[in-house]
């Protein structure tokens, strides 16, 4: 019996912390992977079925010259967290997202799975006043959550195959097959919490996931809350 090839992947981002496990485990699947990023170099992967390329999010022509039509696009795009100051105003979600769209319909592709995170859910009206760790994070970095509901809100209406992932604290580690799912049919209400509040999900975890998104119907034009009973606490969380 013949066996149905699995699409190749863009992966926009591709050196975002969550990049490396979804470029190997595509890898080893026997995909066609190609790496988008402003120096590919620091991707740091090199095997037959890898293609690196240059480019910006905010550049919709370096995009467009990364897809052939056939990609599925997994966006990873983001910023790199400083713990020692606020974001201030960001837009790469929702512009960089925007970006990605306008190439995809130049070049004929069609699904698109992103992340984004359950920090989304829980924004807070004002500063809390509370001990709590993920209410009071998610005040700091609010600039960067809202942001990622103006990109959620963006897709929601964009007429693409799309699936917005958001994992609850990401952290390095193997494999542990335990992830659980909260699935937001009306995302962009932004009113339904992930479970899982001492969750913390892997790379290696999500990145299977994420694979498994690229086909298949299941989880379409929804967000999917990530998350696992597992806890290893505050030092072990690596945003994006």
């Amino acid at each position: 019996m013949a066996t149905t090839a699995l699409s190749p992947l863009l992966v926009i981002g591709a050196t975002a912390r969550s990049a490396g496990e979804i470029i190997t485990q595509g890898l080893a699947q026997g995909r066609r992977v190609t790496g988008f990023a402003r120096d590919p170099r620091k991707i740091g992967v090199t095997h037959p079925n890898f293609i690196p390329a240059t480019g910006d999010v905010y550049d919709v022509n370096s995009l467009g010259a990364a897809m052939t039509g056939s990609e599925v696009i997994i966006s990873l795009i983001g910023l790199k967290y400083d713990p020692k100051k606020e974001s201030g105003f960001v837009d790469v979600y929702s512009v960089g997202g925007s970006m990605i769209l306008s190439a995809m319909r130049r070049k004929g592709n069609r699904r698109i799975i992103t992340m984004t995170s359950g920090g989304t859910e829980q924004i807070p009206p004002e500063k809390p006043t509370n001990n709590d760790v993920s209410d009071n994070f998610v005040w700091r970095e609010r600039n960067v959550y809202q942001d990622m509901q103006r990109w959620e809100k963006i897709l929601a209406v964009s007429g693409f195959d799309y699936v917005v992932m958001r994992p609850r604290r990401l952290a390095e580690g193997p494999k542990r097959n335990n992830l659980k799912f909260t699935i937001h049919k009306n995302h962009t209400a932004f009113d339904e919490r992930t479970g899982g509040p001492q969750s913390t999900v892997t790379y290696a975890d999500v990145a299977a996931f994420a694979l498994s998104l690229a086909e298949g119907n299941t989880y379409l034009g929804t967000a999917v809350g990530i998350y696992s009973d597992l806890f290893l606490g505050n030092e072990a969380f690596k945003p994006n």
